[in-house]
């Protein structure tokens, strides 16, 4: 038996394989401190019984704590002249022309900033030696300060890491335990001294955060488990022990297992062009997915708002250099609450209910009209109970928030009123999907819109609808897809080498000896886990840039070439990706920044095919609601709908219809139809 569970801003969405290859799903309130008792609680309700070989867990408590400055008191040492790099970011700025844009605060304050005066060059050599004495001082002062962590990051460290070896070594002598210590060539060895040093901050931060986290987790989860894994921000899962020396590598866990499975259901499917779209309680996130293979980014930023543009810009957070998916995300969710501001026009988010006290249609005490509120008076969602029967919905109180805070002082009707907000939350949604198709060069009528999370099916058809989108897919297991994500997921550790030579003198031997050493370490690292080594498979890649260029592109390394013809293979990709990129390519010199290296390794093999008959299996004992009126805006008005269960689709069905099921609702609008297909999922084509 397997367990994967996905912590949402308002559920937590848990599934079981267990080992005869059935799934069993639940879903469960996002409250942090006892999330793994209720998970317990749970599965022995459902009667689970003797040991679980692995729980594997989706997280945003290491993003959370960014955003909401809960990071651990965290010391900076480096070298002199470098103290306020983390203030001044690269002298970089969302909009030159913003005269009320105010810089967030960096992790570290100034007082904690302390500088060495040792010194490395640009070629590694040594100019300045590290100095004992100062350095004990410097890590005395940061004690008694009483801080938990200690980030050390010296320039050109990456080239030449005996410094930060040394401090690291002091800092263990006179602390001991007291504090972690977190350098920046074990989390990130590359040059860019500001984004490297950002990286180990954040990295040190987050260290006793997670640390105390998984702790309570795993106490709480060792009645059926001791071995617990971590989704990270690249799609692969690691183990805990790793989770807590690299939480840096885990900011995007939970939002990066959905889009693994919607990877995974189109490489199985046959679908080349995807845009993944997954909208739960509190965001809603969107993926750019190309021949079964999820946009990836080397780079991205944490803490600066909503990520709503291209990887490319700034937007005022805390740079992060780790291998990530390139998911850009938006504050509108079901749990997204609807405002009226000071100009009297409707707003939606992006502040949400959350889990506590939730839409008003709960009846957990939330005062406030969300966008579930909005889809329960329009009639998408069940007006009695959702999430199996589980969770009792108030339509009238729902109606009466909208009336009383949005339809009245707008004075509109109230079903007008509620449309009002999914039409506006669609809209911010809409920013994210064209930010992962239009601004990357892409025409989103290309694409198979795959539509997943608790709120994502009830919006899909509208948003394609609105992108001109013909085809959207539901795949099983909608609200709980992120939580299979998890259970489709590979280990997988990445690594890298800082190279920084014109392609054209470094010797193709030297590449190669550079990805054995670190195949060689993989293999080490991975064993560790548990894995074999000979389980271990390789993916080795190559950035590369025009010399004068700032920014590198990250393509395959062509492993069947000959060190013969390696550099002119090498050059060839390079430029045509480059055209791909940016529409033109030149002669000009080629230079090699680093070697890529990912080591994966697979952990279970669920195939889409095989689920289907579940789902159908599993609809036997529910009960099919009756036909209700649902408001598809002024154009149609109210209209008396469908309602069924997933397995009740046969042949080809026109809506309007709502299709209903434990963990989400699919809404199919007038205009649209909809099927099922041999995997199981629900095909939404407009008519």
């Amino acid at each position: 038996m397997r367990v994967g569970f996905d912590i949402g801003g308002t559920f937590t969405d848990v599934l079981v394989l267990k080992d005869d290859g059935q799934i069993d799903t639940a879903k469960v309130l996002s409250l942090l401190d006892r999330v793994g008792e209720d998970i317990v609680a749970r599965m022995r309700q459902s009667g689970a019984s003797g040991r679980i070989e692995n729980f594997v867990h989706g997280t945003t408590i290491a993003s959370n704590a960014v955003i909401e400055g809960t990071t651990a008191l965290t010391g900076y040492i480096t070298t002199r002249g470098f103290r306020d790099d983390l203030e001044m970011r690269g002298e970089r700025r969302p909009n030159l022309q913003d005269p009320n844009w105010t810089r967030s605060r960096p992790l570290v304050p100034r007082q904690l900033r302390l500088e060495l005066s040792e010194r490395i060059l640009g070629d590694g050599t040594i100019e300045r030696p590290l100095l004992v004495e100062e350095t004990r001082q410097v890590i005395r002062t940061l004690a008694e300060h009483n801080v938990e962590a200690i980030a050390v990051c010296l320039i050109n460290s990456y080239l030449n890491p005996v410094h930060e070896r040394e401090v690291a070594k002091l800092i263990q002598e006179q602390l001991g335990t007291k504090a972690v210590v977190c350098l920046s060539v074990d989390i990130y060895p590359q040059l860019r001294e500001y984004e490297r040093a950002s990286t180990t901050v954040i990295n040190a931060s987050l260290i006793p955060v997670v640390d105390r986290y998984l702790d309570r987790l795993e106490r709480q989860l060792s009645v059926y488990s001791d071995r617990l894994l971590v989704m990270q921000s690249n799609g692969g899962i690691a183990s805990s022990e790793v989770a807590r020396q690299r939480p840096a590598y885990m900011i995007e866990s939970g939002p990066a297992a959905g889009v693994l499975a919607a990877a995974r259901l189109a490489r199985e499917v046959g679908l080349d062009k995807v845009l993944s779209f997954d909208m739960g309680g509190t965001t809603a996130k969107a993926c750019l997915i190309e021949n079964g293979i999820p946009a990836e980014k080397a780079a991205g930023e944490i803490g600066g708002g909503a990520n709503v543009s291209t990887h490319q810009f700034y937007k005022g957070g805390h740079a992060l250099r780790v291998p990530s998916l390139d998911i850009v995300e938006v504050g509108a969710g079901g749990g997204s609450i609807a405002w009226i501001d000071d100009g009297g026009a409707l707003r939606v988010g992006p502040l949400s209910a959350g889990a506590e006290p939730g839409p008003v249609c709960y009846g957990r005490g939330g005062k406030k009209p969300t966008v579930t509120d909005a889809n329960v008076v329009n009639g998408y969602m069940n007006p009695q109970a959702i999430a199996g029967a589980t969770m009792r919905i108030d339509r009238a109180a729902a109606w009466e928030a909208i009336k009383r805070e949005i339809a009245d002082p707008l004075g509109l009707e109230t079903h007008a009123a509620a449309y009002g907000i999914s039409q506006i939350a669609n809209s911010a949604m809409m920013r994210a999907l064209r930010a992962v198709s239009t601004e990357r060069g892409r025409d989103p009528r290309d694409f198979t819109l795959v539509s997943f999370g608790g709120a994502g099916p009830i919006h899909a058809a509208a948003l394609a609808d609105d992108m001109e989108i013909s085809r959207v897919v539901v795949p099983v297991f909608p609200g709980l897809f992120s939580a299979l994500g998890l259970l489709l997921a590979d280990y997988r550790h990445d690594y890298i080498r800082s190279i920084v030579t014109p392609l054209a003198v470094i010797k193709p031997e030297s590449i190669l000896t550079h990805y054995e050493d670190m195949r060689r370490v993989a293999r080490e690292a991975m064993q560790r886990e548990g894995v074999p080594g000979e389980a271990v498979r390789f993916e080795p890649y190559v950035d590369l840039k025009y010399g004068y260029q700032l920014q590198e592109l990250t393509i395959p390394f062509p492993v069947k070439s000959d060190t013969g013809s390696m550099l002119e293979t090498l050059a060839a990709q390079f430029r045509a990706a480059h055209e791909q990129a940016f529409g033109y390519n030149t002669d000009d010199p080629i230079e090699l920044v680093s070697l890529r290296l990912r080591a994966l390794a697979t952990v279970g093999d669920i195939k889409f095919a095989d689920l289907a008959a579940q789902v159908v299996r599993s609809a036997n004992g529910a009960t099919r609601s009756e036909p209700r009126e649902a408001y598809f805006g002024p154009q149609h008005g109210l209209l008396q709908t469908a309602v069924f269960r997933r397995a009740d689709i046969t042949g080809v069905q026109n809506g309007p219809l709502i299709v209903e099921e434990p963990d989400t609702t699919v809404v199919v609008p007038p205009g649209w139809a909809v099927s099922r297909d041999s995997y199981g999922s629900l095909v939404l084509t407009k008519s």
